[in-house]
């Protein structure tokens, strides 16, 4: 464990670098600064020119089984501006690498909208003052994190992640896969679906996880989604509790890979489906144009389900159709 986080760290620090460095014999990984608030690909910020020439090198040098593009975003701003910044820097390398990679490479795309693991590697290696402080915010999944971050030590702490811990979070990471990388035990199949209470995070006994804890796979990956029936950022915030609930169990477990969690949002067209294969929904033609009327915005579209028989069907919906789409599927496998 402690050989991983120091690989870790060193991969976290060579964004500054514009170094490559090699994860295994099977694999090579590349990483790209970014300025605050850009998205291009500029090959004189930092030494960018120096990883894109190397990059390029191992395209002429290797056959190519997979490329991982993983973008990043720091916390500061606004998080949906975020999450569209690091969608951005993905475009940016990925239309990069397609200018010189054959078109029968498969690119994968990994998106972290606010780097808050990044943000926690910081301060664990730091000695500031208030370290002790901004960790327990950050594993306490309480209130805003930002703006207690923001008023810890009356503004200090915060202008010193802005100096010190965000520039490099700001990143993008390729990882080339060589066609010939060993597959580790069980990747290409292991995956486990999860499904939650309404406004609960809570595991209990189920599921079992060991298969995938005791896998050796290097990744792990979550795949939250949120039924729509709460408040959007609420539904975000309970759906990355859920999977720091199951990245717990994975650790205790004994996983020693890193596990990545990604929010894929409301589902909204798994309500529609399931919409769709009910036989006794009350309204169930006025659900579907609701879900199916693109002119709708979020909040407009839960008003009108909301409104439908003076809302007994909305509380059906919570009941019965949303309840299988709190959930999460843990996987080796990128989607």
């Amino acid at each position: 464990m402690f050989l991983r986080r120091f690989i870790l760290f060193l991969a976290s620090f060579s964004v500054l670098a514009g170094a490559s460095f090699s994860l295994s014999a099977a694999s090579e990984t590349y990483q790209f600064g970014f300025g605050v608030g850009r998205s291009r690909l500029d090959s004189a910020f930092l030494n960018n020119q120096r990883a894109s020439a190397r990059m390029r090198e191992s395209f002429s040098s290797l056959e190519i089984r997979k490329i991982t593009v993983t973008a990043y975003s720091s916390p500061d701003g606004k998080f949906s501006r975020n999450r569209q910044l690091a969608a951005l820097r993905a475009t940016s390398v990925k239309d990069y690498i397609s200018s010189f990679s054959p078109d029968s490479v498969l690119v994968e795309t990994v998106l972290v909208a606010e780097d808050w693991e990044g943000v926690a590697r910081y301060l664990k290696r730091s000695s500031l003052e208030w370290k002790d402080d901004a960790l327990a915010i950050l594993s306490s999944k309480e209130g805003d994190m930002k703006e207690l971050l923001q008023d810890l030590w009356v503004g200090e702490a915060w202008d010193d992640l802005m100096k010190n811990c965000f520039p490099a979070l700001r990143r993008v990471t390729v990882s080339i896969e060589k066609k010939d990388a060993p597959v580790a035990q069980n990747t290409d199949s292991a995956s486990c679906e999860i499904v939650f209470k309404s406004g609960s995070s809570a595991l209990g006994k189920a599921p079992d996880l060991t298969t995938l804890a005791k896998s050796g796979a290097p990744y792990i990956y979550i795949y939250v989604k949120a039924s729509p029936e709460g408040e959007e950022e609420a539904n975000r915030v309970l759906s990355l509790k859920r999977a720091d609930r199951i990245k717990s169990r994975l650790l205790s477990l004994g996983y020693q890979g890193e596990v990545v969690p990604v929010y894929l949002g409301e589902d909204w067209e798994g309500l529609a489906q399931v919409v769709r294969e009910s036989t006794d929904l009350p309204d169930k033609d006025a659900v579907l144009d609701i879900l199916a009327d693109k002119s709708l915005d979020r909040s407009a579209r839960k008003r009108a389900l909301q409104t439908l028989s003076y809302g007994t069907t909305w509380l059906r919906l919570m009941k019965e159709e949303m309840s299988g789409l709190r959930r999460a599927l843990v996987s080796q496998d990128k989607q």
